[in-house]
C-alpha cells in the first residue's frame, strides 16, 4: 500500500469512528427571570435620558473636572486596565492555538577523531609489529544541518473554538470591570465631594447655632446671678454650648476626610492636594431624576448585568469543549531534515534530505471517569453562573425602582422643610421684634433662633441626602461609563 492510500485509509476510519459518536450539546444561556417592560416607580422622572456622563448635568466645574482625572488618573481605572490586558492576551493566546505551528533547525559543529589499533589487532602485522604512529586513523572535518517541522491539530468538532469563545468571554467579562470601575470611581468621587460641600456649610451653621447658645449662655448666667434661673438652667445651657462646640469639632475631621479621599480617588498624595473652593451651592438646582430608563435598557448599561452575562456564556463554551473530550481528536505533523558532512580525508562529503509526513487520530476509550467527570464539573458552574446572573438581575431591578422611590419621597421631604425652615426664620425675626419692644424676654428670641438653625441644618441634611441618593440612581441604572 502506499503512504498516500495509508494517509486515505486513516482519514476514513477516522470519520466512520467519528460518525458514531454523540455530537457536543449545544448550551444555550436562558435567564428564569421575566423583565418587566417598566420601572414601577420612575413616573416623577424628568431629567436627562443619557446618564453616560451624568454629572455634566449638575453644572459644577469643579466636580466635573475631579471626575475626568478620577477616570483618566484613577488607579481603580488603571488596575481594572491592566486586568484587562492580561485577559486580552490569553484570548489572543487560544485563538492562536486554532492554527498550524512551524518552525526551523539548523545546527552546524566541527569534528575531529582518530584511532589507534589494539594491542590484538597489532597480533595481526607480519611479526606482530606495531604500526608506525602516522599510520593511526585521524579525520577531521565539519558538519551541519537544517529542518523544517510542522504540526497541526484540526479543530473538526469545534473543541478548541469553544476554548477560544470561552477566552474571547472572559476578556468580554473583563471588559465590563472597567465598565464597571469607571461607574464607581465617578459616584465615589461625587459622593465625597458632596459630603465635603456639607460638611463646610454645616460649620457655618454650627458656628451660627454657637453664636446663639453663647449669648444665651450669657442671658441665664445674669439670671442665675439676679436669682431668677436655676443652676440646672445654666448647666442646661453649658451643655447644649459645648456639644456643639464638639460638633464642630467632628465637621472638620470629616471635612479633611472626604477631600483626601478624592485626592486618593484621583490619584494624587492626600497630603498635597487641596479641594478648590465652591464655584456655586451644589445643593441648590439639583438635576432632575433621569427619564426614559427601561428594564430592557439596564441590562443592556449595567456592568455587572453584562459581565455575568459574558461569564455565562465563556462557562457555556467551557462546557462545549469539555464535551468534544469525548470525540476523536486529529493531529497533522511533518518534519523535514537536510544535512552534510565534510571529512577533511579522501572520503568523498556526504549531504541528503528526508521528510516525514505523519497523520493521527487519537480516540479516547477508558478515561476512568476523568472526561464526565469534568463535563459534570463545566454543567455544574454554567448553572451557578445562570443563577448568579438571575440573582445580579433581581437585584438590580430592585435598587433601580428603590432609588426612584427614595429619591421622590427626599424632594417631597425637602419641600416640606423648606416651607418649615422659612416659617421658623420667620418666627425668629418676630421674637427678636417682640423683644426688642418688650413684648417678650430674650430667651424666648434666642430659642426661636435656634430652632431655626436646627431647622436649617436638618434642610441640608435632606438635600445630602436627596444629592446622594440621585448618585445612586445614575449608578443603578448603569450611568458613568462610556
Amino acid at each position: 500500500m502506499s503512504p498516500l492510500s495509508k494517509v486515505f485509509t486513516l482519514g476514513a476510519l477516522t470519520l466512520f469512528i467519528s460518525a458514531c459518536q454523540t455530537q457536543p450539546t449545544e448550551v444555550v444561556r436562558q435567564s428564569d427571570v421575566l423583565i418587566p417592560a417598566t420601572f414601577s416607580q420612575d413616573q416623577a422622572a424628568q431629567g436627562s435620558q443619557d446618564i453616560s456622563r451624568w454629572w455634566e448635568q449638575w453644572n459644577d466645574p469643579v466636580l466635573t473636572s475631579l471626575i475626568e482625572q478620577g477616570l483618566q488618573s484613577g488607579f481603580d481605572i488603571r488596575v481594572a486596565q491592566s486586568r484587562l490586558a492580561e485577559a486580552s492576551a490569553i484570548s489572543r493566546l487560544a485563538k492562536a492555538d486554532l492554527g498550524p505551528q512551524a518552525g526551523v533547525n539548523a545546527s552546524t559543529g566541527i569534528s575531529k577523531s582518530s584511532a589507534e589499533l589494539s594491542s590484538t589487532d597489532r597480533l595481526g602485522l607480519p611479526g606482530g609489529a606495531i604500526a608506525p604512529l602516522e599510520d593511526r586513523f585521524r579525520t577531521s572535518g565539519d558538519y551541519g544541518s537544517v529542518g523544517f517541522a510542522a504540526a497541526w491539530e484540526p479543530d473538526i468538532f469545534g473543541q478548541k473554538q469553544s476554548d477560544a469563545d470561552a477566552a474571547a468571554y472572559a476578556q468580554m467579562g473583563v471588559q465590563e470591570q472597567v465598565y464597571g470601575a469607571q461607574m464607581l470611581v465617578a459616584s465615589q468621587i461625587a459622593d465625597h465631594y458632596l459630603q465635603a460641600r456639607a460638611a463646610k456649610k454645616r460649620e457655618a451653621i454650627i458656628d451660627s447655632t454657637i453664636a446663639t447658645l453663647t449669648e444665651f449662655e450669657r442671658y441665664v448666667q445674669l439670671r442665675f446671678n439676679a436669682g431668677d434661673a436655676t443652676i440646672n438652667e445654666v448647666n442646661n445651657t453649658k451643655s447644649k454650648l459645648n456639644a456643639a462646640r464638639a460638633q464642630k469639632s467632628t465637621l472638620n475631621a470629616e471635612y479633611a476626610a472626604n477631600v483626601r479621599s478624592i485626592a486618593v480617588l484621583i490619584g494624587q498624595t492626600p497630603q498635597n492636594f487641596t479641594l478648590p473652593k465652591a464655584p456655586k451651592d451644589i445643593f441648590t438646582g439639583l438635576p432632575a431624576a433621569p427619564t426614559g430608563q427601561t428594564p430592557q435598557g439596564l441590562l443592556e448599561r449595567r456592568p455587572d448585568i453584562r459581565a455575568n452575562a459574558a461569564l455565562v456564556n465563556a462557562y457555556s463554551a467551557r462546557l462545549a469543549s469539555a464535551e468534544a473530550d469525548l470525540l476523536p481528536r486529529f493531529s497533522i505533523n511533518f518534519l523535514g531534515q537536510g544535512g552534510r558532512i565534510d571529512i577533511d580525508s579522501d572520503v568523498p562529503k556526504l549531504s541528503g534530505w528526508g521528510s516525514i509526513l505523519n497523520v493521527g487520530v487519537q480516540l479516547p476509550l477508558f478515561t476512568n471517569g476523568r472526561i464526565q467527570a469534568n463535563i459534570d464539573n463545566a454543567d455544574a458552574r454554567l448553572q451557578t453562573a445562570l443563577l448568579e446572573y438571575d440573582q445580579t438581575l433581581l437585584r438590580a431591578l430592585g435598587e433601580v425602582d428603590s432609588a426612584y422611590q427614595f429619591h421622590h419621597a427626599l424632594q417631597e421631604q425637602q419641600s416640606l422643610l423648606v416651607t418649615a425652615y422659612r416659617q421658623s426664620e420667620q418666627h425668629a425675626s418676630d421674637a427678636r421684634k417682640l423683644f426688642r419692644y418688650g413684648y417678650h424676654t430674650l430667651d424666648y428670641a434666642l430659642r426661636a433662633e435656634i430652632e431655626s438653625q436646627e431647622l436649617r441644618e436638618n434642610l441640608l441634611k435632606s438635600r445630602l441626602a436627596q444629592a446622594q441618593m440621585l448618585i445612586n440612581l445614575n449608578k443603578a441604572l448603569g450611568g458613568g461609563w462610556s
